[in-house]
């Protein structure tokens, strides 16, 4: 009865949030709204009705959380907004420009959305065509290979070894799946260890861990460009800029980032300098710096290279599932391959005694 109860409000809880396939479409739509002039408590009002299934349990729950002086981004948390995309959105409180930091974050998980979406269609259908030969490996090794090995058990060594060639080609999918169980593993004792750090040894680590690192470092540029890009046009200070950054409680590992940089600009040194010195950014990022910084245009130009960055990254998923495709399809060419020589090989030894 108790789980019973803790099922049924943990679905109610869901069913006043926003899933997840119709989170972007929400927050362009809030965004598109709060720049035509509606208020915050307005636009979500109109909105909810057609983006929640208990709009009315949300709605008082939306109120109640203003009466109580909750802000934006602790209301979109509420609404099941995931906490690690609500930076931009805590920032925002700080620079005022709440409808471009929804759109930036529409645009983020629109992006997840799709990198999502073109996966799970890149993958299905291999995985599920391996899953089907898998389970003729299992009923052939299982049903067939026993009375193989029977009749063989009476005949030259020639066709016994045809068999067992045959045996050990079925155990091909035990290999594969060894093979993924082997880097499930490997990824959760790096994500286990690595947890064991301080923050500031974990950035050491990331930005150094082979392959892992320049995807890392993409997005960590990427993010502290466009925050710093629309702190710095909301009028705040370089320094100011980074203390809000290096306040927040979102993105870790953007905090210990804009912790380092604020430190080395509060010794003296440019932005340029200090993003130089650091580990943690693209190459090209102190340069771009610099003709901002050149130009007197460095908000502007940090929020056009972060949109740059945005594309790249959409580039290089697009890259990478391209590639993953090929690869499955090659394994599973391999397994077909493997289950046409294990019936063949056993036939063959015994044509000879037929």
């Amino acid at each position: 009865m108790v789980l019973f109860k803790f099922l049924q409000s943990h679905i109610d809880v869901k069913h006043q949030q926003i899933p997840k396939k119709k989170q972007a479409q929400f927050l362009k739509r809030l965004s598109s709204l709060l720049n035509e002039g509606y208020t915050f408590y307005d636009s979500l009002i109109m909105l909810l009705p057609h983006h929640v299934k208990k709009s009315k349990e949300a709605q008082e729950k939306l109120a109640n959380q203003l009466k109580n002086g909750d802000g934006v981004t602790l209301i979109l948390m509420t609404l099941g907004i995931p906490k690690s995309h609500l930076l931009s959105i805590q920032m925002a409180e700080s620079h005022g420009r709440l409808h471009q930091a929804l759109h930036v974050l529409h645009t983020h998980i629109a992006m997840v959305e799709r990198a999502k979406a073109s996966l799970k269609k890149v993958v299905m259908y291999p995985v599920f065509l391996f899953s089907m030969l898998a389970g003729l490996f299992v009923a052939f090794r299982t049903y067939f290979l026993p009375n193989m090995k029977l009749l063989a058990s009476s005949r030259q060594a020639a066709t016994s070894d045809s068999i067992n060639w045959a045996s050990t080609l079925l155990h091909l999918p035990d290999a594969l799946l060894g093979v993924c169980l082997l880097l499930l593993f490997i990824t959760l004792a790096f994500r286990w260890k690595i947890k064991r750090y301080s923050l500031e040894q974990q950035v050491i680590i990331l930005q150094k861990t082979p392959v892992l690192s320049s995807w890392i470092k993409l997005l960590w540029t990427k993010s502290f460009s466009q925050e710093i890009g629309m702190l710095l046009a909301s009028g705040l200070s370089l320094q100011h800029a980074l203390i809000a950054l290096k306040e927040q409680r979102f993105q870790p590992y953007l905090q210990v980032i804009a912790e380092s940089i604020y430190k080395s600009v509060l010794v003296g040194e440019s932005l340029k300098q200090a993003v130089k010195v650091s580990d943690c950014f693209i190459n090209d990022f102190s340069t771009y710096i610099a003709h901002g910084e050149v130009s007197g245009h460095l908000a502007r130009e940090l929020l056009i290279y972060s949109d740059l960055l945005n594309e790249q990254t959409e580039a290089s998923l697009t890259r990478w599932l391209s590639f993953v495709q090929p690869v499955l399809f090659g394994v599973l060419a391999i397994c077909i391959l493997a289950a046409y020589l294990s019936i063949l090989l056993p036939v063959y030894g015994m044509i000879d005694f037929i």
